[in-house]
C-alpha cells in the first residue's frame, strides 16, 4: 500500500477515516513526500546539471585572455588513415594559444575583410607579375628569382638568361642548362619596397630541399599608415633518385599532372607533354631543366606562379649525388589594405643602412640591419613586414622517393585540396587576430551553464 499512487492513498484515507490503519498510510505519505522533495531540494541546490551554451561573438570582447606570445608557426602533419579525425579537430587546431585555456572557444573562419586596393603598375616590361601597392614602386610577387641559380656562372658554365621572358606583366621561362648547384631554397614569394627594386624573401625557409609539402601563410606589409594584408599558399611537390637509377617517364608524368590545380583541362593540357619530355631529355644529357610562368589573375589582386624543375645536382669532386624534381605552384592574394593611425616606427636603428622591422604573429622582434648597406645618404626606413601566421602541412608524401604514387600521396592531395579554401579561411581570421583587428573576427564560445534555471528545460 505504502508505494501506490496518490489518489490511491486518498481514497483509502477517505474510506477509513482516522483508523490505526488510516493514520499509518497517512504517516507514510507524510514522510515520503518530505523525502522526495528534500532529494529534488538538495539535488538542484548542491549539485545541479550543467551543459555548454555555444554562443558566436568577437574575438575582441574576450581579450583579457588573449595570449600574447601565441606561436605564429602551426604544423600540421597529414595521415592519411586519420584525416576524419584532422579534419574534425582543424578549427581548434588553427586557432590554438590564441586565448588562455580557461576559455573553450573555436575559430569560425568568420573575418570581415575590408577592401583590397592596388595601383597602376610603375613597370611592365622587365618585371613579372606583381601586385602593386603604390606609385613608388612598392609591391609584393612570387619570387621571380626563383628560375636562376645561385650564381649565373660556374666553373665555365654560363646560365642561359636569354631563355627567361619578361614582358607585359608576366614572366615565363623553359630553360635547359648545365649549372649543376641550382638555387632549392628561394621559393615562395618576395615584397620590393621601391622602385629601386630592393627585394627580401621572406619564406626561403619553406623552399629548403626536397620534401612534398604545403604552406598556407598570412602577412601584412607596411609602409607610412599603408598596411596591406595577404595570403599566400603553396604546394610543393618532389621527387628524388640517384644518378644511376633514373627518373621513369610514366612517373614524371604523373607526378606533372597530380601536382597541378583541380583544373581538368588544365590537367590534360598537351603542353605538360612537353614538359615532361623536356626533363627526360635533361635527365638523359645529365643536365638541369625548368619551366614555368608567373601571371597576374582576379583583377591583378592575386599573382600565380608556377615552376617544374628537374635538377642534377653533382659535385666534381664526389661526382654524381643525386636527382630532384620540384614541382611548385604558388598563389598570393591581395586581402586588405587599410590606413593605420600611426606608421610603424624602427624597432632598432641602423646607421648607413635601408631596413625593415620585421614581426612575426603580431610581435616586432628585430630589424635586418644586417647585411643592409648602403649609402649613408640613402639611409631608409622602409617600414615593417609581419608574417602573422604560417601552416605548414607536412606528410603529402615521401620526399626521398622516385615514385611518383609515393612522392605524392593521392588521398591525402585530394583532402588537401578538397580542405583548402576552410584552411585559408581559418588561418586569414588567425592572422587578423594577431596582426590586424580581433574586432573582425568571430569566434564560437562554449560556456558551462546550469541546465535548469530560469524556466531553461534539459
Amino acid at each position: 500500500m505504502l508505494t501506490e499512487d496518490y489518489i490511491q492513498r486518498f481514497l483509502f484515507l477517505s474510506s477509513s477515516g482516522l483508523s490505526r490503519a488510516g493514520l499509518i498510510v497517512l504517516f507514510f505519505s507524510i514522510f515520503n513526500m518530505v523525502a522526495s522533495l528534500y532529494g529534488t531540494l538538495l539535488w538542484a541546490l548542491d549539485s545541479p546539471g550543467y551543459i555548454f551554451r555555444e554562443s558566436n561573438v568577437k574575438v575582441a570582447e574576450y581579450e583579457s585572455l588573449r595570449n600574447m606570445d601565441s606561436p605564429y608557426i602551426i604544423q600540421l602533419y597529414l595521415d592519411p588513415n586519420n584525416l576524419q579525425n584532422t579534419e574534425e579537430t582543424l578549427a581548434q587546431v588553427v586557432g590554438s594559444e590564441l586565448l588562455k585555456p580557461s576559455l573553450n572557444y573555436t575559430l569560425t573562419g568568420e573575418v570581415q575583410r575590408g577592401t583590397p586596393k592596388i595601383t597602376t603598375p610603375t613597370r611592365q616590361d622587365d618585371v613579372g607579375a606583381r601586385i602593386w601597392l603604390d606609385s613608388e614602386g612598392f609591391s609584393v610577387s612570387p619570387d621571380t628569382l626563383a628560375m636562376y641559380p645561385l650564381s649565373e656562372r660556374i666553373d665555365d658554365q654560363v646560365f642561359p638568361t636569354k631563355l627567361i621572358y619578361f614582358g607585359g606583366g608576366s614572366a615565363k621561362w623553359n630553360c635547359t642548362f648545365n649549372i649543376q648547384q641550382h638555387v632549392l631554397t628561394r621559393d615562395s614569394g618576395n615584397y620590393h619596397w621601391e622602385a629601386r627594386d630592393r627585394i627580401d624573401n621572406i619564406w626561403a625557409s619553406f623552399g629548403a630541399g626536397g620534401g612534398s609539402a604545403a604552406m598556407v601563410q598570412v602577412f601584412t606589409v607596411t609602409k607610412g599608415t599603408r598596411r596591406h594584408t595577404f595570403v599566400e599558399s603553396v604546394l610543393r611537390a618532389t621527387m628524388l633518385t640517384n644518378p644511376d637509377v633514373p627518373f621513369a617517364a610514366q612517373d614524371v608524368e604523373d607526378l606533372v599532372r597530380r601536382s597541378g590545380t583541380m583544373n581538368e583541362i588544365e590537367s590534360n593540357d598537351p603542353h605538360i607533354d612537353q614538359i615532361v619530355g623536356d626533363m627526360m631529355s635533361a635527365q638523359d644529357q645529365n643536365l638541369s631543366y625548368h619551366s614555368g610562368f608567373n601571371t597576374a589573375d582576379n583583377g591583378n589582386l592575386t599573382e600565380l606562379q608556377r615552376n617544374w624543375g628537374y635538377y642534377s645536382v653533382t659535385n666534381p669532386a664526389l661526382g654524381d649525388q643525386f636527382s630532384l624534381i620540384i614541382l611548385t605552384t604558388t598563389n598570393i592574394t591581395l586581402i586588405t589594405s587599410e590606413t593605420i593611425d600611426k606608421p610603424p616606427t624602427p624597432f632598432k636603428n641602423c646607421d648607413h643602412v635601408s631596413f625593415q622591422n620585421e614581426a612575426f604573429g603580431g610581435r616586432i622582434t628585430q630589424t635586418d640591419c644586417v647585411g643592409r648597406t648602403t649609402n649613408k645618404n640613402n639611409n631608409v626606413f622602409f617600414g615593417q613586414v609581419d608574417t602573422a601566421a604560417v601552416l605548414v602541412a607536412y606528410g603529402l608524401g615521401n620526399g626521398r622517393s622516385g615514385v611518383s604514387s609515393e612522392s605524392l600521396d593521392g588521398i591525402v592531395m585530394s583532402w588537401t585540396r578538397n580542405m583548402s579554401a576552410r584552411i585559408e579561411g581559418l588561418f586569414i581570421a588567425r592572422g587578423y587576430v594577431v596582426s590586424v583587428d580581433p574586432t573582425l573576427v568571430t569566434m564560437s564560445v562554449d560556456k558551462l551553464m546550469i541546465a535548469i534555471f530560469g524556466g531553461q528545460k534539459w
